[in-house]
């Protein structure tokens, strides 16, 4: 009889450090997922602040887009009289300095 209470005082003792051990593990996933929680709204403030400062450069491009548009449509267009044809003038000038002048 005395025998079989120290079998199980010791299968108490074995329980009691499992349970303590389980106890810690606990704890310590406790703290991992707290951690891990931290992070995680950490990563969604700084989607955030991410995605907000996409649709601040988006809405810039957009704005620069326009601004662009803007200055080209103001340019003249090929056909437009007022546009200078530099480079027929040019040409003809190459032309006529190209051409042999009869002095003799």
């Amino acid at each position: 009889m005395l025998n079989e209470l120290e079998q199980l005082a010791g299968k108490i003792a074995r329980v009691l450090r499992h349970a303590d051990a389980l106890a810690a593990e606990n704890q310590r996933l406790r703290a991992e997922v707290e951690r891990l929680q931290a992070e995680a709204e950490a990563s969604k403030t700084e989607r955030d602040a991410m995605v907000a400062d996409r649709s601040v450069l988006n809405a810039k491009i957009e704005e620069a887009q326009l601004r662009i548009q803007s200055i080209l449509d103001k340019l003249p267009t090929a056909t437009d009289a007022r546009q200078l044809d530099l480079l027929g003038q040019a040409a003809g000038a190459d032309e006529t300095a190209a051409a042999p002048h009869s002095e003799t």
